[in-house]
């Protein structure tokens, strides 16, 4: 019989990020299976069935809306989580969940076994990187969390280490479960390409792309300066393109962006479209990634899918993920990246030899993979889960 899960799925409240993107992928490949009765919580309501994108639009305009009122809500945080608790732990008992599963750190309640996500612990080793009021309340939250938790998924081995190292739980909680590529990505041609390169006015295997959230850790000034350096006549033919929506505390690097972006240095796109971006990733001649933090880091694995040669850093999970599928650099030498960036531009016949094997390596990740080992996570805490205190 299928497994009746609860999702919390308000992150698709907002434009679509990491979780959300997790919580969409997992579903639909939950669906495709059929061993799962899905049922998602959407902040105070519910919905039977896959948790899917409740549209760019309506989530910007939520997220206006919040922000707009935050100034005026005193103890906000704690009044939505109250009527959070009441709805959802009703929501549970009327569908007679099974298993609950919180893809976004902290659940709302343990009436019913609970599986978590931790997807990586930057709010700690990076906390400039996030609001101060979702460090601290993650402070507050996550240790509670993960001692209740029937099971811990992470994304990555390199999380698992950080998570066992950081806190007082038992190994055989915490299962690795990678993510995978969607089937969105995958080698495309030019005139597949082609309407989205007319938006942007780009050319096809033309430019060096970045897909990254504007925020300190994607070290997004690395990808400037080892760009800087290639000669004149590359970065003619090669123009550099930045892709990614504006985290926290990014002003200075946006700042910076749209001023070279005025000069003619580069393309600051902003953020893009999810049913642009594949075809944004397969028509660049290079990715380059070498952000010194990620808990798996999906952008260089869909550039792979992709068919488009990946530089990315040595750092955190990016090896795990990336192994020898691209080019692995130092995130604090730029004059390294430059060297492998000028190598690919310039050798047509490099560019196809890390493409080929990119292509191989992203083939490994994939979200049924993905949906059978959480399905099994799932099973395991139904069976294994003392009666919730």
């Amino acid at each position: 019989m299928p497994i009746r899960v609860a999702f919390n799925a308000t992150p698709l409240l907002s434009p679509l990020t990491g979780i959300g993107n997790y919580i969409v992928n997992l579903g639909a490949a939950f669906a495709a299976t059929g061993e799962i009765d899905a049922h998602s919580f959407y902040g105070y309501r519910w919905r039977r069935g896959v948790p899917t994108s409740l549209g760019e639009g309506a989530g910007e305009a939520a997220q206006k809306l919040r922000d707009a009122l935050k100034p005026w809500v005193p103890f906000k945080r704690e009044l939505r989580q109250a009527q959070q608790r009441i709805v959802f732990g009703y929501g549970l008992r009327k569908r007679a969940i099974e298993v609950y599963h919180e893809p976004n750190y902290v659940p709302i309640c343990y009436n019913v076994p609970v599986v978590i996500t931790v997807h990586d612990l930057s709010w700690l080793r990076y906390p400039e990187s996030h609001p101060v009021d979702r460090v601290r309340w993650l402070e507050r939250a996550l240790p509670r969390a993960i001692e209740r938790a029937a099971a811990i998924i992470v994304d990555s081995d390199f999380v698992r280490q950080e998570v066992l190292a950081t806190f007082p739980v038992h190994a055989t909680k915490v299962r690795t479960v990678h993510l995978g590529v969607a089937a969105e990505f995958h080698p495309r041609d030019a005139e597949a390409t082609a309407a989205t390169r007319s938006h942007y006015q780009l050319e096809h295997r033309s430019y060096v792309l970045t897909v990254a959230t504007i925020e300190p850790r994607k070290n997004l000034t690395h990808v400037l300066n080892a760009y800087a350096l290639l000669p004149e006549a590359l970065r003619m033919r090669f123009p550099l393109v930045i892709a990614g929506a504006v985290g926290w505390r990014a002003a200075q690097v946006e700042s910076t962006l749209k001023v070279l972006a005025g000069r003619g240095q580069l393309r600051f796109l902003g953020r893009v479209s999810p049913a642009e971006l594949p075809a944004l990733y397969a028509a660049s001649a290079v990715f380059v990634f070498p952000s010194y933090y990620e808990g798996f880091g999906l952008p260089p694995l869909e550039a792979m899918a992709s068919a488009v040669p990946v530089i990315f850093s040595s750092r955190a999970s990016l090896p795990e993920v990336v192994g020898d599928g691209g080019l692995g650099v130092d995130p604090d030498r730029p004059e390294e990246t430059c060297l492998y960036l000028r190598t690919l531009l310039e050798d047509a016949a490099r560019r196809d030899e890390i493409a080929r094997r990119g292509i191989a390596r992203a083939a490994l990740f994939t979200w049924n993979g993905c949906a059978r080992a959480t399905s099994a996570i799932y099973r395991e805490a139904i069976e294994g889960q003392p009666d919730a205190a």
